[in-house]
């Protein structure tokens, strides 16, 4: 709970008994690798914490599974956009390793946003880091090659090279697998 509390605490100024009313909010879960926290075609009714571990987001794409995100420690995520209506997904979210999240519900949530009206100010934040990182990501498509965009990863979120699988990797970065290889071969 602490890195969530600092992780929020870093964004919004809240009271002692503020901060003490929001950790009674959050539910926490383990969920083991390969463990799903959200399915296709189910209700967005959460947003998760990720205490411990990584989690990657995909959709299927002519039956294909296509790695969207790859979330790591001390992030937010869910499916946004159908977490405020809290309608069904097309995103499947799945344990990468095991994980440790805290998540609040719709409902909860929404109470926040009423009792701490400065708590606004966070989500805003998430929700622009969120869209910063979709823009970013489609820029990154279409200036880098893909060696480039494997170096940028590598860079920024080296412990993602260790621990995702060359298929996951692969497709997150919107090549083949062999392709992938090939470049891990020419840059070590």
């Amino acid at each position: 709970m602490n890195n969530l509390i600092e992780y929020i605490s870093n964004n919004i100024s809240l009271s002692e008994n503020e901060l003490q009313k929001l950790e009674r909010l959050f539910q926490y879960e383990e969920y083991k690798k390969n463990d799903y926290l959200l399915r296709q075609n189910q209700k967005v009714n959460f947003i998760y914490f990720l205490s411990k571990g990584i989690v990657k987001g995909y959709e299927f794409e002519n039956g294909n599974e296509v790695v969207q995100h790859l979330v790591e420690e001390n992030n937010f995520f869910t499916d946004f956009e159908n977490f405020q209506s809290k309608s069904t997904t097309i995103q499947t979210f799945q344990a990468v390793t095991d994980c440790e999240v805290f998540k609040i519900s719709k409902s909860d949530f929404d109470y926040i946003l009423k009792e701490f009206p400065d708590f606004q100010i966070f989500v805003n934040s998430i929700m622009q880091e969120s869209l910063a990182c979709k823009m970013e990501r489609l820029s990154d498509f279409q200036t880098l090659t893909a060696t480039e965009r494997y170096l940028k990863l590598m860079n920024t979120s080296p412990k993602l090279i260790q621990e995702i699988s060359i298929n996951d990797l692969s497709s997150f970065l919107g090549i083949a697998p062999s392709s992938l290889s090939r470049i891990r071969k020419q840059i070590f």
